[in-house]
């Protein structure tokens, strides 16, 4: 059960009927589309986060949700390689949303319109979790299908994490994965281990440009700065 969804559809309800009362005909959209909710919430299930080690040799991490050019993935990071498993598109998560929030836009303006974005999310849940289960096991995981993304960590030059951002920038080319929030903590460590000397993180980064700072003003005294050199 997702408690979001659920919460959604039941507000949706109460919003429904209290438009109804001056817009009966709305009733026939805006009632059928916050059921709908209410069932989605139902029956989506909460994803399972991140797993950290799990009871496989050949995996190390996976991270349930990482979104990459609007597109939705499922990073799974084995020993010698990371797979990013393609949950849902951009048609599911930007073009549905909104072709729904334009559709409630017509029947009941602005409130339609909101309505019709909350359904097109709850239906891009339901569809990443269905997804999820789908290729829930070790098999499917660590296989690469035709709309999957597969990079070996041989062919990475440089392994970033900013704030809830991963890039992994390879010698030709570069693509970052944007996580939930909260994820960049539990991650940092077992990034570290997985990529070695190749990871560095905002800390690291700011800890490297003190350093050269301190660098550059012991070899440039402040008392030796507009001095001309004596002849």
């Amino acid at each position: 059960m997702r408690k979001n969804i659920l919460v959604a559809g039941v507000t949706l309800i109460a919003l429904a009927l209290l438009f109804g009362v001056s817009y009966p005909t709305g009733l026939l959209f805006s009632i059928p589309i916050s059921v709908l909710n209410i069932i989605l919430g139902l029956v989506t299930r909460t994803p399972p986060g991140l797993e950290i080690q799990p009871e496989s040799a050949n995996i190390r991490l996976v991270i349930d949700r990482g979104v990459v050019r609007a597109s939705i993935y499922q990073l799974v990071f084995l020993k010698s390689k990371l797979i990013l498993k393609r949950l849902s598109s951009v048609m599911v998560t930007v073009i549905l949303a909104f072709v729904l929030a334009v559709v409630g836009l017509e029947v009941l303006g602005i409130v339609g319109a909101l309505m019709g974005g909350i359904t097109g999310f709850s239906l891009q849940e339901f569809l990443t979790q269905r997804m999820r289960n789908k290729i829930g096991s070790e098999i499917q995981l660590t296989s690469v299908g035709e709309s999957d993304i597969e990079i070996e960590y041989d062919d990475l030059a440089e392994v970033r994490l900013v704030k809830s951002r991963l890039y992994l920038i390879t010698h030709s080319n570069s693509l970052s994965a944007s996580f939930p929030r909260g994820y960049s903590g539990k991650i940092r460590p077992m990034l570290a281990n997985i990529f070695g000397s190749k990871f560095t993180d905002e800390e690291s980064v700011r800890a490297a440009e003190a350093a050269e700072k301190e660098n550059e003003k012991s070899q440039h005294p402040r008392g030796d700065r507009g001095k001309l050199p004596r002849r």
